[in-house]
């Protein structure tokens, strides 16, 4: 399936996304999705679905928190995407780039 990707490489149309788009996007990253990428990015989802901004790194680890029976700090964050955490959580859950990210 073709995805149209903006500069950045995040969906140009976030109504597209669905599971299948998000491995995808994760593939062209070199990342598969384990059960940890997709908490991440439902949270990541639900937290921009309520503010209608991505989360930073704080929020996102708090609201983790509630969800998972783990501990998550930024170094749990950073195993699943070391090359950026909240960017590529919000890349793979088809939202935009965060405004708080280079």
């Amino acid at each position: 399936m073709e995805i149209t990707t903006d500069q950045h490489g995040h969906l140009a149309d976030p109504t597209l996304w669905d599971e299948q788009v998000a491995s995808q996007l994760a593939a062209s990253d070199d990342i598969e999705l384990s059960d940890d990428h997709w908490q991440v990015i439902l949270a990541v989802r639900d937290i921009y679905a309520i503010t209608g901004e991505t989360p930073p790194m704080r929020l996102l680890i708090k609201e983790l928190n509630k969800r998972l029976d783990t501990v998550v700090n930024s170094r749990f964050l950073y195993r699943l995407y070391p090359d950026g955490p909240v960017r590529l959580a919000s890349k793979h859950a088809g939202l935009p780039k965060p405004k708080h990210c280079m």
